[in-house]
């Protein structure tokens, strides 16, 4: 089966994408989100039970992100419609009685949910084509200290976005004043391995000691392990001169197909010799904040699946072998995917 520009939105709906963080959803509360093109709501209900669901009443198609869950019940805002935690509607409070051909009809469709790093996860087709990777450093392991960064909304398509992060040679242009203050600009030696789910990538951070420049810690020489899990979660294990390491991981989720919201997170060891997470977030907001510059002006807003039309990815030097290596990895994820539901 061929592979289209349709593709990886009709693939990912078989995958865990985060919606939401978990401290942004608490009991009682309901949220909406774009996922792949899909309008969600996703509600907590008192005892901790998620509820994903399309954003529209069944009645008149009203958000029910805007409603409210009380007494177990999620209820829409518009005419006060209820539904229990599976997505059965057990009240319509102009009907004493409704009858059950009613309520059997204005049943929710619901989709898989889940919680894992602080993060509400949410997969629209029933059938799973890849689990959250494990992570144990992200789940406290070894007394790993993690904490959850805003997410960030990109106007661009999310493989424009993961390209972005695999970038080994823009820190010393895009991060001159952030990251890249004391980086080469001449490309590193790079491993790269395929794997079974993604592909992993050693390197050292291409920083130089010059004259006049001091570079803190987050800006020092430090090796890079950058890890891909298909389709779209990437870690990088940062491991300093003096034995310390920091990881990050890193998830685009797709809102449509010119725009995505970046999940993030940080962790480190509880003995780590530097700034602690809370510090760390305005440096990496700062950060990230100099890549969404980027993303959002460059064209066109999504990296086409297949390279080389309309000219676009004819240009390419070492520097792109990182994201050459993610394209191709994609596109064979995408038909193994497309191969097993054919």
């Amino acid at each position: 089966m061929d592979i289209t520009e349709d593709t990886p939105f009709r693939v990912l709906r078989k995958t865990w994408q985060p919606v939401a963080l978990s401290r942004d959803l608490e009991a009682g509360g309901v949220v909406g989100y774009t996922l792949l093109d899909e309008a969600l709501a996703v509600a907590r209900f008192e005892d901790g039970t998620l509820l994903a669901t399309r954003d529209a009443c069944p009645h008149k198609g009203m958000a029910l992100s805007c409603g409210h869950v009380a007494s177990g019940r999620l209820t829409c805002s518009y005419h006060g419609w209820q539904w229990a935690a599976d997505g059965a509607c057990v009240g319509v409070p102009s009907l004493a009685e409704p009858p059950q051909r009613l309520l059997d009809k204005a049943t929710l469709e619901t989709f898989a949910v889940q919680e894992r790093y602080g993060m509400v996860w949410v997969r629209l087709d029933p059938e799973e084509a890849a689990p959250i990777p494990d992570v144990p450093e992200f789940e406290g392991a070894g007394g790993w200290r993690v904490l959850e960064a805003e997410p960030m909304a990109f106007a661009c398509g999310f493989r424009r976005e993961i390209e972005n992060y695999l970038d080994m040679t823009h820190f010393a242009f895009a991060h001159g004043t952030t990251l890249g203050a004391a980086a080469d600009v001449v490309l590193p030696p790079m491993e790269i391995d395929r794997l079974e789910d993604g592909f992993e990538m050693r390197a050292p951070f291409p920083s130089v000691k010059a004259p006049g420049t001091t570079p803190t810690k987050l800006q020092s020489a430090h090796q890079r392990h950058q890890r891909c899990y298909l389709p779209n979660v990437t870690t990088i294990r940062q491991t300093f001169e003096d034995g310390d390491q920091r990881m990050l991981v890193h998830v685009p989720s797709p809102n449509t197909n010119d725009s995505c919201t970046v999940f993030w997170l940080l962790a480190q060891p509880a003995d780590f010799d530097g700034p602690a997470l809370e510090d760390q977030v305005a440096f990496s907001t700062a950060v990230l904040e100099e890549d969404r510059f980027m993303c959002e002006r460059q064209r066109p807003r999504e990296v086409p699946i297949i390279p080389g039309r309309g000219g676009w990815g004819v240009l390419v030097s070492p520097g792109d072998t990182l994201a050459n290596t993610f394209q191709k990895s994609f596109r064979g994820f995408l038909q193994d995917h497309l191969d097993a539901a054919a």
